[in-house]
């Protein structure tokens, strides 16, 4: 074989490895295949299964342990989200130290390979539980803090404009003010409802449909986008009329 060829073919092999450990997370809660000759990295024994239930239990006992702190710790979620992720999360918790015990303590594989399965399919602790916990959290903030700290200095620097410092407006300035609040009320429409919206997914809805989180997404998206030109334009201002 030419060494040409000897290169092409390890390009190859490293690719594929490559390829296989970027695509590796976004699979961590899709069902765990049944194993078969064709599927030689899928576990075939008991032993095998139940390493990978350990495995699978331990890391989700861990970040979903880690994100419950993060929650308790939020100053940003209203009271009724906090509850609601708090619920879900310790359910899951909880669901995950079961499902440890029961794979250890299964004697066949066809029990193993169904606790095993239901790991990953009746919680989706990755795919759902965890990522609506953030959703929320972003959503109350921009709700509940910065959408109406912003609003304020509208207010603030409007009167500014029409009063002490009347003689700066200029018609770039106003235009800056009249922008800022279309960007305002753009980010309170989109971020209003996302909180609710993203809380309300679940394990069963996202099997169904595994774009159910993404209207929550894109609208949490489309609110900060808003929330970043209004800042923009609120500092614009400020800078303007510091200028003698």
């Amino acid at each position: 074989m030419s060494r040409r060829s000897i290169g092409i073919i390890t390009a190859a092999t490293a690719g594929i490895a490559c390829a296989a450990l970027i695509g590796g997370p976004a699979l961590a809660d899709t069902p765990t295949p049944t194993p078969s000759p064709s599927a030689s990295h899928a576990p075939k024994t008991l032993a095998q299964l139940q390493a990978a239930g350990a495995k699978a239990t331990s890391d989700r006992e861990t970040k979903i342990t880690a994100a419950i702190a993060k929650v308790n710790a939020d100053t940003y979620l209203s009271s009724g989200d906090k509850s609601t992720i708090l619920g879900t999360l310790n359910a899951n918790l909880a669901a995950m130290k079961s499902s440890a015990s029961a794979i250890a303590a299964d004697t066949t594989t066809t029990q193993a390979e169904a606790d095993l399965k239901k790991v990953y399919d009746a919680y989706r602790v990755y795919a759902v539980a965890l990522p609506q916990a953030r959703l929320a959290s972003d959503a109350d903030r921009l709700t509940g803090t910065t959408i109406p700290k912003l609003t304020t200095q509208q207010s603030t620097l409007a009167g500014l404009l029409s009063g002490k410092d009347k003689a700066k407006s200029t018609p770039a300035l106003q235009s800056e003010l009249s922008d800022l609040g279309s960007q305002l009320s753009t980010a309170s429409h989109d971020a209003s409802g996302v909180a609710a919206a993203a809380l309300a997914v679940t394990p069963s809805a996202y099997d169904a449909n595994h774009s159910a989180l993404s209207s929550a997404k894109s609208s949490l998206a489309s609110a900060r986008a808003a929330v970043k030109k209004a800042q923009a334009d609120a500092k614009a201002i400020r800078q303007a009329l510091k200028k003698k």
